[in-house]
């Protein structure tokens, strides 16, 4: 019986620890000497990415694809040398996009997406369709807004928890 209490407090501490940081990231100003914008963005996307959940994983690793600028391109790479959720985590560029279980893009970028991907906007002021998270810019902090409809239809369940921390949810 202590096993079981045992097994449970990690996975509970990394939810608490979760909420706390996005909490702390989406409080956070984007101009603070200690933490940059894209290394802000990254984190984002990769406790996004943690507390989400596929229907049917596809594979051993997580593949996270990106369209982006360099720099959000490098401070996603370090955050990649740790696994989510127990898998290891593969980053490359999306070109093509057959294979991501994560695609990040910008604004400028035109998407296309696999249904059962999870795609991150940067920069986009609204979700649209094929976007299910949307890392937006709100004066000098970095929040995101949610499209819940986008991911169910993909089979892709957001944590109540980033549910809870959007900005908004659609």
């Amino acid at each position: 019986m202590a096993l079981l209490g045992r097994q449970r407090r990690p996975r509970h501490r990394a939810r608490i620890g979760f909420a706390g940081l996005l909490l702390a990231l989406s409080a956070a100003s984007v101009c603070h000497a200690q933490v940059d914008e894209h290394t802000l963005k990254a984190a984002f996307v990769y406790n996004i990415a943690a507390f989400a959940q596929w229907d049917e994983p596809a594979a051993d690793a997580l593949t996270i694809c990106l369209q982006v600028d360099a720099r959000l391109e490098a401070a996603i790479a370090a955050l990649a040398r740790r696994p989510l959720a127990g898998r290891p985590v593969k980053v490359r560029w999306a070109n093509p996009v057959a294979g991501c279980d994560v695609l990040v893009h910008d604004a400028s970028t035109p998407v296309a997406a696999a249904p059962d991907t999870l795609v991150i906007c940067d920069a986009c002021q609204v979700p649209d369709g094929v976007t299910a998270v949307a890392l937006v810019r709100e004066g000098n902090r970095i929040r995101f807004d949610v499209d819940a409809a986008r991911a169910r239809a993909g089979g892709i369940t957001l944590s109540s928890q980033v549910l809870r921390l959007a900005r908004r949810v659609l």
